[in-house]
């Protein structure tokens, strides 16, 4: 059976793996959300929902989703600013899961790290249908 985020269990730990930041894709995310501050520029520094938007897609990126995967809510919390150029590591972990009305509910919690201290820590959950049985 193929790993999908529909059948990994509660407690997974995921590899950990690193994410460059570089100020194209910084760039990219605030063009494409309409993300003005003028702080960003000030600093080299990349959003914190960036930050947290570029580790979750890599995470998703590495295990099948179903078709309808939904993203349904994020918590991010930000510790120390993330500087443009710079790469984070990422270690995510299956927080919870339930099956709820044919539905798979996952909460995927993450630990974004930069030079070794954490920079942000978010809170994700994603929806899919539960693949029959």
């Amino acid at each position: 059976m193929a790993v999908t985020l529909t059948n990994i269990p509660a407690g997974h730990e995921f590899k950990a793996m690193s994410i460059v930041l570089d100020d194209a894709r910084s760039r990219a995310y605030r063009d494409a959300t309409g993300d003005t501050l003028p702080v960003y520029d000030e600093q080299s520094a990349v959003p914190p929902l960036a930050v947290a938007a570029f580790a979750l897609g890599a995470l998703l990126e590495s295990v099948g989703l179903p078709p309808g995967t939904l993203h349904a809510n994020e918590y991010v919390r930000a510790h120390q600013p993330v500087p443009a150029g710079s790469t984070v590591e990422c270690r995510a972990r299956v927080a919870q899961r339930s099956l709820r009305a044919g539905r798979v509910f996952v909460v995927l919690e993450s630990e974004i790290r930069l030079d070794g201290a954490p920079a942000v820590t978010t809170r994700a959950t994603v929806l899919c249908e539960a693949e029959a049985s």
